[in-house]
């Protein structure tokens, strides 16, 4: 149902794309067009990550990230891919929608290394700074940070209206939720996409983990 429903408003977004490309810059059209596809592009991410959560299955009680982000170490066998999780730091409480969402996004970057990059080897480190937590996921795949910059940023046509749509779906979540993302070339030769988010308040990285 979730996948019909995707194709459907990605169909929209395509179209809008194309009537997009008509429309004359600075033309009441064109701003209606573009507010449409933003919201296309809302609804998409939405349904996205409804589907993500029923495939994943409910959460286990109060799990920690680092205990959720372990599930994607055996789930992408089949395309030979090599996951590691590295934790470092004692670990910060963080909400259940913040956890949420960065697993989200760490599935997706392993996933795009898996199947985009044609990776064999990926690594998520998961850092609980002093006042800031990383997420960071490396792989040796293929893919070009300037390109992936581009992408995150929207510069290259067509992306969200079904075009990268995992990339733009990462970028998009980590604007809404107020992160910073960063795309570079990682230790292992291919793509380390990075997530900085804010700590929670009180936390200090010497507690212990309890």
């Amino acid at each position: 149902m979730h996948d019909g429903a995707i194709q459907e408003v990605l169909a929209a977004g395509l179209a809008i794309d194309l009537c997009l490309a008509d429309a004359p810059a600075g033309s009441l059209m064109r701003a209606r067009l573009e507010h449409a596809k933003r919201l296309t592009g809302t609804a998409v991410r939405r349904l996205r990550s409804s589907l993500q959560n029923l495939r994943d299955g409910m959460a286990v009680p109060d799990e920690e990230l680092p205990g959720m982000l372990l599930r994607l170490v055996a789930r992408h066998p089949a395309h030979e891919l090599d996951v590691n999780v590295k934790v470092a730091g004692p670990q910060a409480p963080l909400p259940a929608a913040v956890r949420q969402s960065l697993f989200q996004m760490a599935s997706e970057c392993v996933f795009n290394a898996a199947i985009h990059g044609r990776a064999r080897r990926a690594i998520i480190r998961l850092n609980y700074g002093g006042e800031v937590i990383t997420l960071c996921v490396a792989d040796d795949g293929r893919g070009n940070p300037k390109t992936l910059r581009k992408i995150i940023r929207g510069a290259v046509p067509g992306t969200g209206g079904g075009y990268h749509l995992g990339l733009a779906d990462i970028a998009a979540r980590a604007e809404e939720m107020g992160w910073t993302l960063r795309a570079d070339r990682s230790d292992l030769g291919g793509i380390a996409i990075q997530v900085l988010l804010p700590a929670p308040a009180g936390y200090e990285r010497g507690e212990s983990d309890g």
